[in-house]
């Protein structure tokens, strides 16, 4: 009658679920991201200039790295189920959401290999 599709509120309401929880995993995947590059980001951070007290801060997401993969992991196999669900097919938000966070978590697990390489790179 108004021009709009007729959608099941059901199943917006479960894409909304898919899509927080792929947010939710994409933010804990960037935190183990960060833990992850745990020796390289201060160098970059400070030879941009940013301050040294700044930087001090990021020894939390190195400390508690292993806690924000495992979260985001457990937050992308919940988003993965929820936007699914029964043959549904999520919106594109939704799956950008979660290709985010599965490179989120690669990025994470695969940074550790190459630290060497990036702080001889660094330090030219």
């Amino acid at each position: 009658m108004n021009g709009m599709t007729s959608e099941d509120p059901n199943k917006t309401k479960a894409q909304r679920r898919g899509g927080w929880f792929a947010g939710g995993g994409a933010l804990s995947g960037l935190g183990a991201l960060i833990g992850a590059l745990c020796c390289v980001l201060p160098l970059i951070l400070i030879n941009l200039g940013v301050s040294a007290a700044l930087v001090g801060k990021l020894a939390f997401f190195a400390r508690f790295q292993h806690y924000f993969m495992g979260g985001a992991v457990a937050l992308l196999a919940v988003a993965i189920v929820a936007a699914f669900w029964k043959g549904r097919r999520p919106s594109k938000r939704v799956v950008i959401a979660l290709a985010l966070t599965a490179a989120l978590i690669v990025a994470a697990y695969v940074m550790p290999l190459y630290e060497p390489q990036l702080l001889r790179w660094v330090n030219l």
